[in-house]
C-alpha cells in the first residue's frame, strides 16, 4: 500500500480518471467518424499510459467480413471509432496507450486487428484470461459485471450488424458498455490474483497468446480448396465433384446478396447434397436431393440444379481426388499413463479451484504420454506448457506411477472401485445392463455368467431375465476346480460360497452341455481382452477347455487398462464390455 501510494506521488496519472480500478457509472460515448474528433481522441491516447478496447464485426450478416467499430476508453472517455468512415488509422497504433491493452476475452479481438490493421499489441491483460485463473465459474463480460459490481448487462445487440450507419443510441450503448467496466474488474482480478500467487501466470498466459496470434498467418486469402468440408475427405471423386459445385454455387450467391455463405445454404446441407446427388442416375432434380431449405426453394433451385448437372457432366478426369494427407508423426501414447495423468491433474485442479483444461488440454496429456518424446522436460516442451505450467507439473509428474504387477494392479483397480460413488456405480451398472442387452452372443443358448461380489458390477437383473428364460447358469467352486449349474430361481437355488459369493446349492447337478457365451468377472481387464482375477485361476483353467465359445468381460470403467502382464495359461476375453465402450 506504502509502495502504491509513492509510485502515485512520483508517476501521477494524467487524468484523474486514470486511477485504477475508476468504474464510470454513467458512461457517454464519443464517435469518433472524422478527422475531427480522431485527432482529439488520439491527443489523449498519446498521453495515457493504457487503455480499454473492444471490437465488433459483421461476420453473421455480410460476405466479406469486416471490422466494423473499435471500443476504446481511458477512465471517463469512450470512444466509438469508426474503421469503416475512410480515416487512416495508423497515427492510433502508435500511441502511448496501445502499449497496455485491457481487453475481455481477446482472442478474437486480436485477429481482427491484426488482419485489417496489422496491429499486434505489445502488452495485454484479458479479464476473460484472468477469471478462468481465479476459478470463476462463469467468464462471460456480462456474468463478471454482475458478480462484482451487480449491475445488468443488455446483451440485446450481441448479434447486430455493426455495418449500419448511423448505429442506433441502443447499439452505442451495448459498445460503449463492452470496454466500461474492464478497468476496474481489472483491479479486483489483480488484488485476489496476487493474494493466490497468480500473476505471473496471468501475464504468462496472455504473452502466449500474443505470441500465438503472431505467429498465425494471415487469414484474408481464402484458400483454393476451401470448398473440402469438414468429412469430406472419405468422398469418391463424383461426390468430391459435386461438392466442389455445391460450394462454388454457395459463394457466388453470397457474394452476390452480400450474405454470409451459411445463411445461404449449411455445409451439413451441402455435404448431404453431394452424398444424395452422386447416388442419381440420369440427371439431377429436387426429388434426388435432402429435403430442401424454405430459401433454396422457388427462383434458386433451378440454377443450383443446373450447377449439379454441369458438374456431374464434365469429364471423369476432371473430378477432384482425395487430399494425400501428410504421413502423420509417429506416436507411442500410453493409454495408462495418459488416464493416470489425467486423474493428478484433475485432483490439482480441484485443489487450485480451476478448470482442469487450464493446466493440460487433451492434446497435451497426450504428449506427455507419449513415449516418443523423451523425458519430462522434453514433454513439457513437446505440450507447448508455459512456465506456470511446468512448475506444476514438475509437482506432479513423480506421482505418475503406474502399477506393475498383478497384485498391484489388483489393488489400483479396488481402490479406484471403491472411490466411485454409489451414484456413479449405479449409473454404469445401468449402461452395462443396456450394452449386454444388445450382444447378439447373449439372445440364445445358455449363458454361463457370474453372481456379482460386491465390487463387481451388478448384473443381478439380467441374470433374473436369464433364469426366467431358462437359460442361466452360474459357477460354483470345488476344490481348485469350478463348475457350473443351471439356475431358474436366485432366491431358491442360490446359497453363500465359500468366497461369499452366492452359488448353485450342492444338490443342483453340474451342467454338462455348452454354453453359449461366457460373461466373466475380474478384477482388472485390458483393453485388448487380457485379463486379472483374484488370483486363484479358476476362470482360467475352466475356459480354457472352451476355446471356441465367446468369452465377454463385465466391468467398470474403473478396472480398464490398454493391457496387462499374462502368463502362458492366462485366457483372453473376446470383448471386455465396459460402461463407456
Amino acid at each position: 500500500m506504502i509502495f502504491s501510494s509513492l509510485m502515485s506521488k512520483l508517476f501521477p496519472p494524467k487524468y484523474e480518471e486514470e486511477t485504477s480500478g475508476f468504474i464510470d457509472l454513467n458512461p457517454e460515448y464519443i464517435l469518433v467518424d472524422n478527422k475531427n474528433s480522431f485527432k482529439k481522441m488520439l491527443a489523449v491516447l498519446e498521453q495515457a499510459t493504457a487503455c480499454v478496447m473492444d471490437t465488433e464485426a459483421d461476420s453473421m450478416h455480410h460476405y466479406q467480413e469486416k471490422l466494423s467499430l473499435i471500443q476504446i476508453s481511458v477512465g471517463k472517455y469512450h470512444w466509438l471509432l469508426d474503421p469503416l468512415c475512410g480515416l487512416n488509422l495508423k497515427p492510433l497504433w502508435k500511441c502511448k496507450a496501445m502499449k497496455q491493452i485491457t481487453f475481455h476475452a481477446s482472442d478474437y479481438d486480436l485477429r481482427l486487428l491484426a488482419r485489417f490493421h496489422k496491429f499486434h499489441p505489445k502488452n495485454i491483460y484479458d479479464t476473460s484470461i484472468a477469471a478462468k485463473l481465479l476459478g470463476e465459474k462463469q467468464t462471460g463480460l456480462a456474468a463478471l459485471v454482475w458478480k462484482y459490481f451487480k449491475i445488468n448487462l443488455d446483451k440485446e445487440n450481441q448479434r447486430a450488424d455493426w455495418t449500419k450507419r448511423p448505429l442506433s443510441p441502443e447499439m452505442c450503448r451495448y459498445a460503449v458498455l463492452d470496454t466500461v467496466y474492464l478497468d476496474a474488474m481489472k483491479e479486483i482480478q489483480c488484488e485476489k490474483l496476487q493474494k493466490l500467487g497468480r500473476m505471473e501466470w496471468l501475464k504468462e498466459s496472455c504473452e502466449y497468446l500474443l505470441k500465438k496470434i503472431r505467429n498465425n498467418k494471415n487469414d484474408d486469402e481464402c484458400p483454393k480448396e476451401s470448398w473440402r468440408l469438414k468429412g469430406s475427405n472419405v468422398f469418391k471423386p463424383l461426390e468430391l465433384q459435386i461438392l466442389r459445385a455445391a460450394w462454388q454455387w454457395r459463394d457466388q450467391e453470397a457474394k452476390k446478396r452480400d450474405l454470409a455463405p451459411y445463411r445461404i445454404l449449411s455445409p451439413y446441407f451441402i455435404l448431404s447434397v453431394a452424398k444424395a446427388a452422386a447416388k442419381t442416375k440420369g440427371k439431377i432434380d429436387e426429388r434426388n436431393l435432402p429435403k430442401l431449405p424454405k430459401n433454396l426453394k422457388g427462383k434458386l433451385l433451378p440454377s443450383f440444379l443446373a450447377a449439379l448437372n454441369a458438374a456431374v457432366a464434365a469429364p471423369a478426369s476432371e473430378f477432384p481426388g482425395p487430399i494425400l494427407r501428410k504421413a502423420t508423426p509417429r506416436t507411442a501414447i500410453n493409454d495408462d499413463l495418459r488416464e493416470k495423468l489425467r486423474e493428478l491433474r484433475n485432483e490439482k485442479a480441484l485443489q487450485l479451484k480451476i478448470d482442469s483444461g487450464l493446466l493440460a488440454k487433451q492434446n497435451q496429456l497426450n504428449a506427455l504420454a507419449d513415449d516418443l518424446n523423451g523425458n519430462w522436460e522434453e514433454k513439457f516442451k513437446a505440450a507447448e506448457f508455459m512456465n506456470w505450467q511446468c512448475e506444476i507439473w514438475r509437482t506432479l509428474v513423480p506421482k505418475a506411477v503406474l502399477p506393475k504387477n498383478a497384485t498391484e494392479l489388483r489393488a489400483w483397480a479396488k481402490e479406484r472401485i471403491l472411490d466411485m460413488s454409489e451414484e456413479s456405480r449405479a449409473k454404469e451398472d445401468e449402461n452395462l445392463l443396456l450394452m449386454l442387452s444388445k450382444r447378439s452372443a447373449l439372445q440364445n443358448g445358455y449363458i454361463a455368467a457370474f453372481y456379482p461380489a460386491k465390487l463387481e458390477p451388478q448384473i443381478i437383473p439380467l441374470l433374473k431375465n436369464l433364469a426366467s428364460e431358462g437359460r442361466l447358469l452360474l459357477p460354483r467352486t470345488l476344490d481348485k476346480k469350478m463348475e457350473f449349474a443351471l439356475i431358474q430361481n436366485l432366491e431358491e437355488d442360490l446359497q453363500i460360497g465359500a468366497f461369499g459369493i452366492m452359488e448353485p446349492k450342492p444338490e443342483l447337478p453340474a451342467f454338462e452341455g455348452m454354453p453359449a457365451a461366457f460373461l466373466v468377472p475380474g478384477v482388472v481387464f485390458g483393453k485388448d481382452g487380457t485379463r486379472i482375477g483374484h488370483g486363484a485361476g479358476y476362470y482360467d483353467r475352466f475356459l480354457a477347455t472352451f476355446k471356441g465359445i465367446p468369452k465377454l468381460g463385465v466391468a467398470y470403467s474403473a478396472q480398464i487398462r490398454s493391457s496387462l502382464p499374462q502368463n502362458a495359461t492366462d485366457v483372453r476375453m473376446n470383448e471386455v464390455v465396459r460402461s463407456n465402450s
